[in-house]
């Protein structure tokens, strides 16, 4: 049985206001520091050390984690999966997961705590004050679900994603508490140093979006050491089959891991020069090692900060589908956006970038990916109204409001595209790619909103953020 202790009296409240001298809020520093091994059975046993120091001006009782992996349970109440995805998501049949928080400790002693949904609440025996620090100790099993996911494993990879427990996003005073949607990224956290000690069989080869530190080999097993400072999350993609190709770029060693690709060496070449181009465009990546890897995955891609996860099922997609994932390099990792509730933005800049690039790379006239999301805009939109589904086309909402995969796309990929685009068509190619790469630098491995953006183009010429503005209500028709 799960073990689940009731916080008695300490979660009554999340904050404790304390008198004292108000200074300027610097957040959180966040440091991970785990251990994980992966059974030949699909369970992952792991611990954590999580560090935490308070910079903001007031004190903590409690901190808030999310527990991605839960909702790939059975019983979770929000799936991240529609059921329209289930043959493509469970190839050999519906297999769900198991998480068990065994332990949880601070300064050696038994911390109380509670898990509501897919959030871990801990409480702390005294409050954080500003300016000091916390380690919280977690142990914790998990039963990986047989799924082509983010979290699972499917044929030939082991997708490990999202499996330790994320600090939750501290904002105005409050704990964001996320839910896995099974619409868009259902991610928002804050950039954060990681220690990584991984132990697997020794047949598997690891992707990781870390930087490797060292090997050992103990027999039957391998044992990986990573780090990586100013990661906005981590991920692991393990396979027994991987072929690897290695280049250089900027200094940057970049990987490519595949089992089926029948242009290995293009989609290499493909990560190493979207990632130089938009080096060039924004502002330098910020990685010693940038790693791409084929996986038994049901979307096209998935970003993390250092790797790009790209489906073996994207075929003749997949260079673009490699340049958006690096794109994402910059639009998610370097400037963190709260996906939840406003991935428009992220997803838009990143649509706009990569089919920049495959136009720089000869690859397809930027113009005709324009139009291909106008006509797949208005194809969408069109089936959506024939099926009862009027809701306008809001940019700025949250992930529970879509009513469909098919709808989010039309929203924060294709509307987002079209409205930027428009924005760089109002200011000038000049002006908007000053304005992308100052965007980029001002938040780097920070948090952004839309009213950042929306503020920094109306600099760059008054009216431009008010078109992003109009689209994300709604109000601005695509024509």
């Amino acid at each position: 049985m799960r073990k689940i202790t009731i916080l008695l009296l300490l979660i009554s409240f999340t904050f404790s206001l304390f008198a004292c001298e108000k200074s300027k809020s610097v957040g959180l520093k966040i440091s991970y520091d785990i251990t994980a091994e992966l059974q030949e059975n699909y369970t992952l046993n792991a611990s954590q050390t999580v560090t935490v120091e308070n910079g903001e001006n007031y004190a903590l009782s409690s901190l808030y984690f999310t527990l991605y992996t839960k909702a790939f349970e059975e019983g979770a109440t929000v799936k991240p999966y529609y059921k329209s995805s289930e043959t493509a998501l469970f190839p050999n049949g519906i297999s769900y997961g198991k998480t068990e928080i065994t332990k949880i400790k601070i300064d050696g002693k038994d911390a109380p705590y509670e898990i509501d949904g897919i959030t871990l609440k801990v409480g702390l025996e005294k409050p954080l004050n500003t300016g000091e620090t916390v380690s919280v100790y977690i142990e914790y099993s998990l039963i990986l679900p047989n799924a082509n996911h983010r979290y699972g494993y499917g044929n030939n990879t082991v997708n490990l994603s999202g499996f330790y427990p994320v600090l939750c996003v501290l904002e105005n005073g409050k704990y964001y508490e996320s839910e896995y949607y099974p619409a868009g990224d259902p991610f928002y956290t804050q950039a954060s140093n990681f220690k990584v000690s991984f132990t697997v069989p020794s047949e598997y080869s690891v992707a990781s979006s870390l930087s490797p530190t060292g090997v050992e080999w103990q027999g039957g097993v391998t044992t990986y050491n990573y780090e990586r400072q100013n990661a906005r999350d981590i991920a692991l993609v393990l396979g027994k089959d991987f072929k690897i190709l290695k280049d250089t770029v900027n200094g940057k060693a970049v990987s490519y891991y595949y089992f089926n690709d029948e242009n290995p060496r293009k989609s290499l070449k493909t990560a190493c020069d979207s990632l130089a181009y938009f080096e060039n465009l924004f502002c330098p990546y910020p990685y010693s090692e940038y790693t791409v890897c084929q996986a038994d995955f049901l979307y096209g891609g998935m970003e993390y900060s250092g790797l790009s996860l790209i489906s073996a099922s994207a075929g003749d997609y997949s260079s673009y589908v490699i340049a958006h994932e690096t794109a994402h390099q910059w639009w998610h990792g370097i400037v963190g956006f709260n996906e939840s509730e406003h991935g428009y933005l992220d997803e838009g800049l990143t649509e706009l970038s990569a089919s920049l690039y495959m136009d720089y790379a000869k690859e397809k006239p930027y113009e005709s990916y324009l139009n291909e999301a106008k006509n797949e805009y208005a194809e969408i939109r069109r089936a959506l109204i024939l099926n009862g589904i009027t809701t306008p086309p809001v940019m700025q909402r949250n992930l529970k409001y879509f009513s469909s995969e098919l709808e989010y796309v039309m929203i924060a990929y294709n509307r987002s595209f079209i409205a930027l685009n428009e924005v760089k068509n109002f200011t000038g190619n000049k002006r908007f790619f000053k304005l992308l790469s100052a965007f980029a630098k001002k938040y780097s491995f920070k948090n952004a909103k839309p009213e950042d953006f929306i503020e920094m183009a109306n600099k760059v010429k008054r009216g431009a953020g008010e078109i992003v503005k109009e689209y994300a209500s709604g109000e601005r028709v695509v024509k």
